[in-house]
């Protein structure tokens, strides 16, 4: 449709990363649609998920599935009508082979997350959609008297019939998702909740285990305190790095982390502290010679460079014969590795989270077709939105289905 000499797009998707270019795959060729792209390519930050592996969704039952966002009740909605399964199903049926962990995750057999943009794009190229990189929304206005949109970008002034936002969040701005584009959205009066970074490391006051970069270890319990309450418990894997804490217990719990928390953990949850002291003491009576780290490593399952961390926090000279440690310090060791406690002195930055909590309040959206309740014409989806997930493939899974849900709600338009 045009206008004089201008153009009328269907549809003007804005921001080609996840959840654009996918709603654009899925938008049919007699849609007229325009992509605009800040960056001089599509995809970037999809290209960069799960180490370039692109962890694209988990096999968890969809029933629970929405418990792993901050607002289940509000993902359900989304996720119902497109899940895991169905989004497996899609790109299965575009011929991309897929894999799943044993801890449930999917990824592309390749483990290339380029293959997932490439089967996207391919998609978008057969429905001859139109994509202009290089170009920055700087303004969007509603013609009520027309009822089109007009968006205005560095190099020109675009019309269409719906504005779909898909500019993602803050985290790893140096892929362009820099959060810019909530200033154009609060210019037009769409009520937000400031960005934070989520899915993110915690540093913590004197790290003792720097030794310890790249150790993991599974199902640790996590209790985190805040004015003597324990605000969050839960469990899951850990992760030292060279100067902070991360892993899947951590990285899960970072949106309610604040500064000065403390967190408590259980290295080994799966023994009882009274039966493991008991156990320490007999295999000391019966190992008098024996040096007390050798003791500790052979009867407590934990990565031996731990174990040797802990005995220095507990000031044990690791090379000491077991007869030669009192109980007072075994109970003290045992302690550490039950009960050990830090103090948060602040979550990483925007540069290190993997997503952002934060964007367009769901008290703006219909989720029935992710279009904004003050104007039917303008649409959001994937991380602008106030949604975000536990990492192991949920965020992607909600910008993939916030997009279908979108496209589903433009064909019944």
């Amino acid at each position: 449709m045009n206008i004089g000499d201008c153009m009328i797009y269907d549809v003007i998707i804005i921001g080609a990363g996840a959840a654009g270019i996918f709603a654009a795959a899925n938008l049919l060729s007699d849609r007229k649609v325009l992509i605009l792209e800040k960056n001089d390519r599509p995809g970037i930050k999809l290209l960069m998920t799960g180490s370039g592996q692109c962890n694209i969704t988990n096999i968890e039952s969809i029933k629970t599935f929405t418990k792993r966002y901050n607002n289940p009740g509000v993902a359900r909605k989304v996720l119902f009508s497109f899940n895991n399964r169905m989004l497996m199903d899609y790109f299965e049926g575009l011929g991309l082979k897929l894999i799943v962990r044993e801890d449930g995750k999917v990824f592309p057999q390749s483990l290339k997350s380029k293959d997932i943009l490439d089967v996207l794009m391919r998609e978008i190229c057969s429905s001859k959609h139109q994509l202009n990189c290089n170009e920055s929304v700087t303004d969007i206005k509603w013609q009520e008297s027309i009822g089109l949109f007009s968006v205005v970008t560095g190099q020109r002034k675009y019309t269409s019939k719906k504005v779909m936002v898909a500019t993602g969040g803050q985290s790893y701005p140096k892929s362009g998702s820099d959060g810019s584009f909530l200033d154009i959205l609060a210019k037009i009066g769409v009520k937000m909740n400031s960005f934070k970074p989520a899915l993110t490391s915690v540093k913590v006051v004197q790290y003792r285990f720097k030794n310890l970069s790249g150790v993991a270890i599974p199902s640790v319990r996590l209790s985190i305190e805040r004015d003597s309450k324990a605000v969050v418990k839960t469990k899951g894997d850990l992760l030292f790095t060279h100067d902070s804490l991360s892993g899947p217990v951590i990285l899960n719990s970072s949106r309610h982390i604040r500064v000065d928390d403390k967190m408590i953990f259980d290295f080994i949850p799966q023994f009882d502290e009274n039966r493991l002291l008991e156990e320490m003491m007999h295999q000391i009576s019966s190992n008098p010679r024996k040096e007390i780290k050798t003791i500790f490593e052979d009867s407590i399952i934990l990565p031996k460079r731990l174990v040797e961390s802990l005995l220095d926090i507990t000031a044990i000279d690791r090379r000491k014969k077991a007869s030669e440690v009192s109980k007072k310090n075994i109970q003290r060791f045992i302690g550490n590795c039950k009960h050990y406690e830090v103090t948060v002195m602040y979550k990483q930055g925007f540069e290190n989270a993997m997503v952002s909590a934060g964007g367009v309040s769901s008290e703006e959206i219909d989720f029935d077709n992710m279009t904004w309740l003050r104007n039917r014409n303008m649409i959001f989806i994937g991380e602008v939105i106030d949604i975000d997930g536990e990492t192991g493939g949920y965020n992607l899974q909600f910008a993939f289905s916030s997009a279908k849900k979108a496209v589903l709600g433009l064909l019944f338009d």
